[in-house]
């Protein structure tokens, strides 16, 4: 349990680590970001999962704040494996990103905008039914994960949700 009852703390969402990837903020949805490049010496990892909105598509990995921070991939946060989300029974899966690493979009998409998770076991379908945004940069997010598919982004000094349903 942590200090403030209970309540547990979403990614922060609010650092300013300096972005050495090639991904940079996109200003749109059917913005295409560039591939990370690979380290010298870094180990290539295998096909994973990719989410797609539009023409922009990026990795997932799962992880926790050095992931994110690290600006190469989207990260799965929190929740079941994709596929297996349920948001009837709160079974949320949550991807979040750096607003300045190109993951803006996720913040506020739009009511009924198509996104698309392929993982190694198969490929989802999901719609965006609503969004949110909470004042502050890396708010706490307990209580803001809900739909089958949460998208978590900060949005200028705020950070946003986006909500969605699997097809």
């Amino acid at each position: 349990m942590s200090a403030d009852g209970g309540r547990v703390p979403g990614p922060d969402l609010s650092r300013r680590v300096p972005v050495t990837s090639s991904r940079r903020p996109s200003t749109s949805a059917t913005a295409v970001s560039p591939a990370p490049r690979a380290a010298a010496g870094a180990v290539q990892r295998s096909a994973g999962t990719t989410i797609r909105i539009g023409g922009w598509s990026a990795g997932v990995i799962r992880g926790g704040q050095d992931e994110v921070d690290a600006c190469q991939d989207a990260v799965q946060w929190a929740g079941p494996d994709i596929g297996t989300e349920d948001g009837y029974a709160m079974r949320t899966v949550v991807i979040v990103g750096h607003d300045y690493c190109g993951f803006d979009l996720f913040a506020t998409l739009r009511v009924g905008t198509r996104v698309t998770v392929g993982t190694p076991r198969g490929t989802w379908s999901y719609t965006v039914y609503a969004h949110y945004v909470t004042p502050g940069r890396g708010a706490p997010a307990a209580g803001l994960y809900w739909g089958d598919l949460t998208l978590q982004s900060c949005v200028g000094p705020d950070t946003g949700f986006s909500y969605l349903v699997r097809d």
